[in-house]
């Protein structure tokens, strides 16, 4: 029987503790070179590693469990390493056995920062807010467990159908007075319906907002927040020092006014990433926007997702992002409403003109492409999803893209792709392009694709060009690679979620 040395388990990818044999080591040599020769702190450090190398909070849990279960010195090990224990998984419906695993979790943990983790949708849940099997009463039995530890809190996600467990969580934590440890706090309510224009908050009983976190005063350490259909009280967020911000699907009269929202930016002087998907600042039509500039100067990362035009233009003319390397543009309004998509093109040709801003500065007296409030010119990467607009503002706003790296498209209408398509695969648009990606691929994709116009070869003198094709059939595929090939690019990838 084969020893496992050292080397084997040097790193916790090494090896897979759910195939592991106890038997094994139980009953294996007694030369040092065995994982049973390894001291408890070593073996300790290995199952830190293999419980802390998953994104996916369930694998956490099961690699977890799984150690703990293999002999009789694995469990004494792992269940005095405290680290082991700090991911506390709560999901709907809560069995009495979730309750109780936590209760041990917590205790097992000890003193270590916690990732509280809550998903309690219902996937046959009906869309009636008052049917829903998960309710404030489940919401407040799951707080009475939790909050005596919220000094631990590093992380927390809650992921819910409906408002009552969302208000209940806001208004247990109001009591808090101190969350040193919290870093990450991650509140969804997700039905993106209430992002629709025109939409109300519902229930509106339960529409005023709440000072979370005793009025913003326990945080101490916030550094990522993402609130999706949640809102608080934006005078006193506590929203300040972050680095990552997210706010979307919200119904717009619930969300801060223009002022409130200042103040939260302001605040925020090193944010390096922000997402808006659906409504922002509620803006006044009596105070102009352009009165007030954002300037973000570390920002690398912004999403954007629109439900209208004119208003997205507004809101657009508040930000200024000279650092900005990754620009991500949705029509939101063309999955709430598929008849009735926003057209896209005065928003393009915003970004494109804001683009050739001009510079405060003597050294570049003359309009400048890299310190508007928009440098597309030195983006590397650019999404568009569900754009409809004019084939020439696309255009003019692609051709601003002159250092883009990678591009992924989805969702957008069959002129923009006829006019697009080919100059991409050549390079005459986005020449520096390194990736290119289609994501949900429909027939009209494919078929563009597949039928490049006569001609169609990549210039010899740009770089060499992956093309990824998300949902594409084993047919489709080959004839795909059959076009692209001849068109010149070597590197194609098709199927199902190719990342």
């Amino acid at each position: 029987m084969p020893s496992v040395t050292s080397n084997s388990v040097s790193g916790c990818s090494l090896f897979n503790v759910r195939k592991l044999n106890a038997a094994r080591y139980l009953h294996g040599t007694s030369s040092t070179s065995t994982i049973a020769g390894f001291p408890d702190e070593l073996l300790s450090a290995i199952f830190h590693n293999a419980t802390h190398d998953f994104h996916d909070c369930y694998d956490a849990i099961f690699q977890a469990t799984t150690i703990s279960h293999v002999c009789q010195r694995w469990r004494n090990v792992s269940l005095s390493t405290s680290s082991l224990w700090t991911v506390i998984v709560l999901t709907f419906p809560t069995h009495r056995n979730q309750i109780f695993r936590t209760v041990n979790w917590l205790a097992r943990s000890r003193s270590r920062p916690l990732h509280i983790y809550m998903d309690f949708r219902d996937p046959a849940w009906n869309w009636d807010e008052a049917s829903h099997c998960f309710g404030w009463k489940n919401m407040e039995n799951v707080m009475r467990l939790i909050l005596p530890h919220a000094h631990r809190w590093q992380k927390v996600e809650l992921l819910t159908d409906t408002w009552a467990p969302i208000f209940t969580f806001l208004s247990y934590s109001s009591r808090l007075k101190s969350t040193p440890m919290l870093e990450d706090v991650l509140l969804s309510r997700c039905n993106a319906f209430f992002a629709a224009k025109g939409e109300l908050f519902r229930p509106a009983a339960m529409r005023l907002p709440i000072s979370w976190f005793g009025g913003g005063s326990a945080f101490h350490s916030l550094r990522r927040v993402s609130l999706a259909g949640v809102h608080v009280n934006w005078t006193n967020s506590g929203l300040s020092g972050l680095l990552e911000l997210e706010l979307k699907y919200h119904a717009s009269e619930v969300m801060p006014t223009l002022h409130e929202f200042c103040d939260i930016i302001s605040a925020c002087p090193e944010l390096e990433r922000l997402s808006i998907l659906g409504w922002g600042p509620q803006l006044n039509v009596d105070v102009a926007p352009k009165q007030r500039t954002l300037y973000l100067p570390h920002l690398r990362v912004f999403a954007f997702g629109f439900i209208d035009v004119d208003y997205a233009i507004d809101l657009l003319s508040l930000f200024h992002f000279a650092a900005l390397k990754t620009l991500s543009l949705e029509d939101i309004s063309s999955s709430l409403d598929p008849l009735h998509p926003c057209d896209a093109s005065r928003l393009l040709e915003y970004l494109a003109a804001a683009h050739h801003g001009s510079c405060t500065t003597s050294a570049h007296p003359f309009p400048c492409t890299t310190c508007g409030p928009y440098p597309l010119s030195v983006l590397s990467a650019l999404e568009l999803h569900g754009l409809t607009s004019c084939e020439a503002s696309l255009r003019c706003f692609l051709e601003e893209t002159m250092a883009l790296d990678h591009l992924v498209l989805s969702g957008l209408d069959k002129t923009n792709l006829q006019a697009i398509i080919p100059d991409l695969i050549t390079a005459a648009l986005c020449p520096s392009l390194l990736d290119l990606k289609f994501n949900d691929a429909d027939s009209t994709t494919t078929a563009l694709l597949t039928s490049l116009p006569a001609g169609t070869v990549r210039n010899p003198h740009s770089p060499p060009m992956r093309v990824v094709i998300n949902n594409t059939s084993e047919d489709e595929s080959h004839d795909l690679v059959l076009a692209l090939r001849a068109a010149g690019i070597a590197d194609i990838f098709t199927g199902n979620d190719i990342s």
